[in-house]
């Protein structure tokens, strides 16, 4: 990146997002990751210990956001700064992050991935060939497929394992690009509505998928897409996390991961912002 492209960066605009993000993490979405109460399709596998997080208590979380809030730079910082400490957010850091972002038009692009990278998202989507499977370039031609890769998804069967690795995979990098499209893919009912609707299946066939649809295995694909489509809304789509957090099936199997996964792109937020602060002072 070009020093021009980070000369042009709005840090304070960045800093009071990135502020705002963790007071929503904190008042928000804490309190419906360890409070909302499990769906019944998921009581009989999940009921025990689907409230149980690596680090503990709601309040563990509570405390450790604020200290992160208060480690976000308000003003220049002396290049001798102290670099945050790692080690002290630890147990909220197992979930590793690779932070990644590029400026356009002064402000941040966010490309912090977690468990699913770019490399599992384009293969998913059929672009294995390409070579490496990282990079802008490659981004560009991913993005720029959005319009089929909306239409492929929406098609596969309810009941595939490919529609269940993609809404994993592939889902939430097209999230990022068309927020409103992953609420669709998220939603039971449009599933339930494309099952319906489908005049290629026998009527056996479509009381099977129904069935599917109602039942604990698709509710886990539903949390487990969830998770992976919270942490990539959580870089530059924050906000809309707040739309799913009445999610019929954001208690599930996977739900003890989403406080890590959010958490974990909001850290690397402030370690950025922070660096800039420190070797760019005239950006304030």
């Amino acid at each position: 990146m070009s020093i021009s492209a980070v000369n042009e960066i709005d840090i304070r605009a960045e800093v009071a997002k990135v502020q705002d993000e963790l007071v929503l993490f904190r008042d928000k979405c804490l309190p419906a990751f360890f409070g909302t109460p499990i769906d019944e399709v998921f009581h009989e596998q999940y009921a025990e210990w689907v409230q149980v997080t690596h680090a503990g208590t709601a309040s563990n979380w509570e405390r450790a956001t604020c200290h992160l809030a208060d480690l976000l730079p308000l003003g220049p910082l002396p290049g001798n700064s102290s670099k945050i400490d790692r080690e002290a957010f630890r147990e909220f850091l197992f979930q590793p992050a690779k932070p990644s972002f590029s400026v356009r038009d002064g402000r941040i692009v966010w490309l912090i991935t977690l468990y699913m990278d770019l490399e599992m998202c384009f293969m998913g989507w059929g672009m294995c060939s390409r070579q490496p499977m990282d990079g802008p370039e490659v981004l560009a031609d991913f993005l720029a497929d959005v319009p089929a890769i909306r239409q492929w998804l929406m098609s596969l069967p309810v009941d595939s394992t490919d529609l269940a690795n993609s809404l994993c995979s592939v889902l939430p990098l097209i999230a990022d690009a068309d927020p409103a499209f992953a609420k669709l893919a998220l939603d039971p009912d449009t599933w339930r509505k494309l099952v319906l609707a489908d005049r290629d299946i026998t009527e056996e066939e479509r009381v099977r998928r129904l069935k599917w649809v109602e039942g604990q295995g698709f509710a886990h694909w539903l949390n487990n897409a969830l998770l992976h489509t919270l942490g990539s809304f959580a870089n530059n789509h924050f906000t809309e996390i707040e739309d799913f957090l009445d999610h019929p099936y954001l208690c599930g199997g996977y739900t003890h991961l989403m406080s890590p996964y959010v958490f974990a792109v909001l850290f690397e937020k402030v370690v950025i912002l922070r660096q800039f602060s420190e070797v760019r002072h005239e950006l304030w």
